[in-house]
């Protein structure tokens, strides 16, 4: 039998939950081979998972909460509650690590969202998890720029045993390409917050010494490739544009200056570009001997695609790519390898403005074999990777547009459940060509459009707004 056949697809588009002590959600039965368990639902975006030595769960929930399951249950009291966490759209609570080393040292690493003079920050602090609780915080860093939106951020320890942070532009685009800047970054630090002597920009006055890597969007997804060590990212574009990249030390990867698959000298075009928007969530390399067939297989949650993406490397190339859970648990955020080798998932459904909340939805889910001989479960095939093309043409304004501006504005100005509708004349902020100019120079950051001065040119800048302009007065002319 063709190893395609083998392969797990785990996801199978019929895979159901199997829930303890709640009854049977409303999914068709699974096939045989394979049961998800519903380990824990009526949730608020349970963003990360991560285990304890002793198998216990630990797992964030986005409006400031740290939960524990053990022994085959939630337990009501949270270990921790983080005060005053701001909630606009997708800031909160975040990415949380345990230290290589915990069984001596304790340590907890978390990323959270703060105000400071009304101005939203991310912090990464260490605790002591003692008695079922976090202790002694410690800071490891603070004062990062966030917003509610792209804010990152994933922690993951690296086999140098070194701590590694995801951030995100924070609306505010130019900042991933400034080296002065902690935004659009994957940055590497010691497990107290020192920076590593062999970072790349450790010895250069001008950049921030945590940097590893710069010109990031929103990276909400890091594997270290086993055997190896190769750092994969996964990566939020716009509009479309969803990247996975191999991480290399102190290289460039382009946004905003380049994006979805366009190329330029000194900037890394991704290993894979998804348009439309798969929206990846947390990756991993599975290790466990579960599911042998998945063992060196990079998994990517999806959040927009509503299921996990399978990825067959051979060094720094796809050979093929699945889907798994193909839309039948709704937007998946976190993923994870459990100590019983059973591949335990998160759903982010409460996303405003992105997710529909369904009954006991969010939830923790768990992915295991139930027993049966029979596993060829064949999953969707996905289209090739296609190859990177050559430098493209310069942009036209439509083309900026619709990569830049249409995830939030729609594809023909008629709004999105973001925003209003433009070709009706509902310009909150000016409809004239100066205050469109204005707008798209400056952003309204806090209400989730990105500032573009810096990121791209002024005459790009004015290009679009003429775009936007003629479009909606062609339209309001003719009503």
């Amino acid at each position: 039998m063709k190893k395609g056949l083998l392969i797990i697809c785990i996801a199978c588009f019929t895979l159901s939950a199997f829930i303890y002590n709640e009854g049977q959600l409303p999914h068709a039965s699974p096939p045989a081979g394979y049961k998800v368990d519903t380990l824990a639902t009526n949730l608020v975006v349970p963003w990360q998972i991560v285990f304890l030595p002793d198998k216990s769960m630990l797992f964030t929930e986005r409006p400031g909460r740290v939960r524990i399951y053990r022994d085959g249950k939630l337990l009501a009291k949270p270990a921790f509650i983080i005060p005053g966490i701001p909630l606009r759209n997708k800031s909160g609570l975040l990415g949380m690590c345990i230290h290589p080393d915990f069984t001596n040292n304790r340590y907890i690493y978390i990323a959270n969202d703060y105000l400071e003079d009304n101005r939203m920050h991310l912090a990464i602090t260490r605790y002591i998890f003692k008695n079922d609780t976090l202790t002694n915080p410690f800071n490891i860093l603070k004062g990062i720029p966030a917003n509610q939106n792209h804010t990152g951020c994933r922690l993951v320890f690296g086999p140098d045993k070194k701590l590694w942070i995801t951030t995100g532009d924070a609306d505010q685009p130019a900042l991933a390409q400034d080296l002065k800047a902690y935004n659009g970054k994957i940055l590497r630090v010691n497990d107290d917050g020192s920076i590593p002597s062999d970072n790349p920009f450790y010895n250069n006055d001008t950049a921030r010494k945590e940097i590893w890597s710069y010109g990031h969007r929103n990276t909400q997804g890091l594997a270290f490739e086993p055997g190896t060590g190769t750092l994969f990212n996964s990566e939020h574009g716009p509009t479309g544009g969803d990247e996975i990249n191999i991480i290399k030390k102190g290289e460039n990867y382009g946004w905003p200056v380049i994006h979805h698959r366009d190329t330029k000298i000194g900037m890394n075009t991704p290993l894979a570009e998804y348009t439309p928007s798969i929206g990846p969530g947390e990756a991993m390399f599975y290790s466990g001997k579960a599911f042998p067939q998945l063992q060196g297989y990079l998994l990517v949650a999806s959040l927009r695609g509503e299921q996990i993406l399978k990825i067959q490397l051979d060094h720094d190339k796809i050979t093929g790519q699945e889907i798994l859970l193909k839309q039948q648990y709704g937007r998946i955020r976190s993923l994870v390898t459990g100590p019983d080798g059973y591949i335990y998932f998160s759903t982010s459904q409460i996303d405003p403005a992105e997710g529909s909340p369904r009954p006991n939805y969010d939830m923790i889910l768990r992915l295991r074999p139930s027993g049966s001989s029979d596993k060829s479960l064949l999953s969707q095939k996905l289209i090739e990777n296609k190859p990177i093309p050559k430098p493209t043409q310069k942009h036209t304004a439509g083309m900026m547009f619709q990569q830049l501006c249409a995830s939030c504005h729609g594809d023909n100005l008629q709004g999105t459940d973001k925003t209003q509708n433009l070709l009706a004349g509902k310009f909150k902020y000016g409809s004239t060509k100066a205050s469109i100019i204005k707008n798209i120079t400056n952003g309204i950051t806090d209400q989730g459009m990105p500032a573009w001065n810096g990121a791209i040119s002024k005459y790009d800048i004015d290009q679009i707004a003429t775009y936007i302009y003629k479009k909606t007065r062609k339209n309001i002319r003719h009503k």
